[in-house]
């Protein structure tokens, strides 16, 4: 079986929190992050405590329901949640996560969460009555492997001046030990500790996730168990050739600030604006009707009558006055062979990206038509000298027709004789990877692409990094 492990959260929606590393504000998005990042089974999650930076806030009740409601949403069997020192009102705690969510049967394993009690300076002991309580849970399901969560550290010992290890440790180990347990996971020490066997036991205790690189596990619980760890924040340079704004129709919560804000957090070098130049030109009912695809004077007609944002987006880019950031444009072919954007326009843009969204219904009267008209617009793009072709193939994806795998070495050795880049975009798309190993055999440019529409999406480059890798390209 499988569990999601998570430390603390310290979440506060105010983003106010007396240690800056904390970085509070976010723990909601990045839970959201963790959820959409998972491509695999999982059985159960467990949150290691410190669920809120300060428990007694005000608005503590409907941060708890904030959290919980995430987990909600997550496919496992059960979800634990533990007491931390910072979550501070254990009533309060139990009202919300109730005793549900401290005990878990799963096959031939056991889940018992502890909840500890803190007394003056975050000096963490265990009651009796919870050991009790403990022993006949485990004596009821006799012969299962125990697993036990708990906020602080049992094993091995940190040496601090603040109480990090629970008090005597040692009848706690010693209790593990009479009872079954094979492993024990705990959060509260930031850091972290790898896991460690001690007396037949595995020990681990969790790094926080709302500090960097905002660490978590997936866990195979096994003998020995199988830890991956994975990250929210990049550990390799990279640069986001394709976000989009809230000058966007199809934009959900992006902003430039907001945009910049996550790549600052998240790791990445840089980012470029690439919002749709047919969106910028037309009102929504128009760009929604494809009407970018017929006469160019529909674009020029806008511009006449003040009725674009171009300048209104060029304008918010350089008021952000960052170095972080670079300005391009998404753009397209019309029926004649040019590009949706303006020539006088080109100027404002660092990049042109260039993408297929759209052909008109007379095209798709045989698959040979189709192609022949693909890659007819495709010449056309890089005649009009764009730097990147967005999502290749998606087209055909989106139109539920099959990739013409015959096409791909024919479009990469269009790309290469027009020093187009190829994009890995995995917005509502599935890469091909033999299409861009085609592309390094070509001698084509890879670059990576969220295509960000919402902030959910900026700066996660799991899936990209993943599949280079795969290429064996990282």
């Amino acid at each position: 079986m499988k569990a999601l492990l998570i430390g603390d959260i310290h979440y506060r929606s105010d983003g106010i929190s007396l240690i800056p590393e904390r970085k509070t504000k976010y723990g909601i998005e990045f839970l959201r992050r963790i959820k959409r990042r998972i491509n695999q089974n999982i059985d159960v999650i467990i949150i290691c405590g410190d669920i809120l930076d300060d428990g007694e806030n005000p608005e503590s009740e409907k941060q708890y329901n904030e959290i919980k409601k995430v987990h909600d949403d997550f496919p496992v069997k059960k979800v634990l949640f533990t007491f931390g020192n910072h979550d501070k009102n254990i009533e309060k705690f139990y009202k919300i996560f109730g005793k549900e969510s401290k005990t878990f049967i799963f096959e031939n394993f056991i889940f018992y969460v502890f909840w500890d009690n803190y007394l003056e300076n975050d000096v963490c002991i265990r009651e009796e009555k919870e050991i009790e309580n403990f022993k006949e849970f485990v004596l009821k399901n006799k012969g299962k492997k125990v697993v036990v969560i708990q906020h602080n550290p049992i094993y091995p010992k940190i040496e601090s001046s603040y109480p990090y290890n629970i008090s005597q440790p040692e009848k706690i180990h010693n209790l593990y030990k009479e009872n079954n347990v094979f492993l024990s996971i705990s959060g509260h020490y930031h850091k972290g500790i790898e896991l460690k066997k001690i007396d037949g036991i595995y020990y681990l205790t969790l790094p926080a996730i709302c500090e960097e690189p905002f660490k978590y596990f997936i866990i195979e619980i096994s003998e020995p168990p199988k830890i991956k760890e994975e990250y929210l924040k990049n550990n390799v340079e990279l640069i986001d050739y394709h976000c989009h704004t809230e000058f966007g129709y199809c934009a959900e919560d992006v902003s430039m600030e907001k945009v910049i804000e996550r790549c600052e957090l998240f790791g990445v070098k840089k980012i470029y604006f690439t919002e749709h130049a047919g969106q910028l030109y037309l009102s929504r009912d128009d760009y929604w009707k494809y009407k970018f695809f017929g006469d160019i004077e529909i674009i020029k007609k806008q511009r006449k009558e003040k009725k674009d944002r171009i300048k209104e987006y060029v304008e918010k880019f350089k008021s952000l006055n960052t170095e972080k950031a670079g300005l391009g444009i998404e753009a397209e072919i019309n029926k004649d062979g040019k590009l949706t954007l303006l020539e006088e326009d080109k100027q404002f843009f660092e990049i042109i990206t260039g993408a297929v969204h759209y052909l008109p219904p007379e095209y798709f009267v045989n698959q040979k038509l189709l192609e022949k008209k693909f890659l007819w617009t495709l010449e056309k793009l890089i005649l009009n000298k764009i730097n990147i072709l967005a999502h290749p193939f998606r087209f055909f994806v989106r139109n539920n027709l099959e990739r013409p795998k015959h096409l791909y070495r024919h479009v990469a050795r269009m790309l290469r004789e027009g020093n187009v880049k190829a994009e890995l975009n995995f917005h509502t798309n599935n890469p091909d990877p033999e299409f861009f190993r085609i592309c390094l055999e070509e001698n084509v440019d890879i670059v990576f692409g969220s295509d960000s529409h919402n902030l959910l999406e900026v700066g996660d480059f799991s899936k990209h990094i993943e599949f280079m890798r795969n290429l064996n390209q990282y």
